[in-house]
């Protein structure tokens, strides 16, 4: 791995490639994706066949686009991955329960305020297939989702995912859910969006599958909501001299392993560490073959950044923003309050990213790109929207009115200025 100074040039130039890095992921939308997605907006199904035929089945027989009812039957999934399943929604509804909203209401002198809290009324889940299918995102979107009280879950993803997985047919029936459409990329959020003859549109599209799906969630946002614009995986970890190199280096290598283009950096006060963690995350590599995927992004992105004190250590955290970060110093809780900017963290060496990833509870649905800035981990509240409802009494009206026609005057707006005159509203 690269060892620069964070403060020198090279480190400089390696911190200015990621921001530039984030600000193209967040404002690309290829040309390709914006033709699928308006050839499904506007001839449906025809196209949408079209697509997926073309795309998805290579070589599979054609089967129903859209799934209903019992899906799993009998899977044999093992006691061991079930178990785990249910580990992982049990923390999962303990940790998100907490996080249920509830409207209020303001009596103020004349006027009743409040907000009401409503679930959406229906979300699709997009499940990426290749390898293996994001199970894990599965999970960490419906739950919140379910204990928001959303009606209607609908699920998408390639027929290869579907029908070679077992795994995925068992939880999709352990979370109930029965309405599973076939189909993958592009034109499946293109299709949830705009919906089609075979396909009902939802109100808000969440998941991950890559650079083209996230393309494709860019391009319909406005039409249905997004989670967000996912990015490849991120990990900042901040290490002292005390930090266990291959904790380090395997934990760092576990987020590359993502994607070609994760980022893993680790941010230290000590030398010695970062020629350790150098010489483990090495050796960890050696043996596993050309083509793994972390060998390629630590090339490409991975760094170990030198600062001279732990307020620097958090300066380059802040500023890279990233989805995970892993504190492993002495009392780890004393950087946390410097930490302005982070999609989750992670305190001690116990505390893995990989839990985070699967089990421990929290959503793994996070900001990347250096949107930690300003937005948070998926949660029952992205799943939720609020209305304000007003009622003004009438001994209320006319304090409130005379403000409000001087403000409509004042912007040019004098049918605003009338509407508070009319009827048995009277002059004000």
């Amino acid at each position: 791995m690269k060892i620069w100074r964070a403060s020198e040039d090279k480190g400089q130039k390696y911190l200015l490639r990621l921001e530039e890095r984030q600000r193209q992921v967040s404002s690309s939308v290829d040309d390709r994706v914006r033709k699928i997605v308006a050839a499904v907006a506007r001839r449906g199904d025809r196209a949408l066949v079209s697509f997926v035929r073309q795309l998805d089945l290579k070589g599979l027989p054609m089967t129903e686009l859209r799934l209903q009812g019992e899906l799993a039957g009998n899977e044999d999934v093992g006691e061991d991955f079930a178990s785990s399943i249910e580990v992982a929604i049990t923390n999962l509804k303990a940790f998100h329960a907490q996080q249920a909203q509830h409207g209020y209401t303001l009596e103020q002198e004349g006027a009743e305020l409040g907000i009401r809290v409503r679930p959406i009324g229906s979300v699709g889940v997009y499940v990426s297939g290749g390898a293996a299918a994001s199970l894990s995102s599965l999970l960490m979107a419906v739950v919140p989702a379910q204990l928001a009280g959303v009606p209607r879950i609908a699920v998408a993803t390639p027929p290869r995912a579907f029908l070679s997985s077992p795994s995925l047919r068992y939880v999709l029936e352990r979370l109930g859910i029965h309405e599973v459409y076939l189909m993958g990329g592009v034109h499946a959020v293109a299709a949830l969006a705009y919906g089609t003859e075979s396909v009902t549109a939802v109100d808000k599209i969440v998941g991950s599958g890559g650079r083209w799906v996230a393309a494709a969630k860019r391009a319909v946002f406005g039409v249905v909501d997004i989670d967000g614009l996912g990015g490849p995986s991120e990990v900042v970890v901040i290490a002292d001299a005390h930090a266990e190199a291959e904790v380090v280096a395997a934990d760092m290598l576990a987020q590359a392993e993502h994607d070609s283009d994760a980022t893993a950096v680790l941010v230290t006060t000590s030398r010695t560490l970062a020629e350790k963690v150098d010489r483990a995350v090495t050796g960890r590599l050696r043996g596993l073959g050309r083509e793994v995927v972390a060998r390629e992004s630590i090339k490409r992105w991975g760094a170990i950044l030198l600062v001279d004190s732990f307020e620097q250590a958090l300066e380059v955290s802040n500023r890279i923003a990233p989805e995970h970060v892993q504190i492993l110093v002495e009392d780890p809780r004393r950087l946390l309050d410097g930490l302005e900017n982070a999609g989750a963290i992670y305190l001690g060496p116990w505390s893995s990213t990989v839990l985070g990833d699967f089990v421990v509870g929290t959503n793994h649905v996070l900001p990347t790109a250096g949107t930690a800035r300003f937005a948070s981990p998926l949660g029952v509240w992205d799943f939720v929207h609020r209305t304000a409802v007003v009622r003004v009494h009438a001994h209320g009206f006319a304090p409130l009115a005379r403000a409000a026609r001087a403000l409509a005057l004042q912007e040019m707006l004098p049918l605003h200025a009338e509407a508070l005159r009319a009827g048995r509203r009277g002059k004000v």
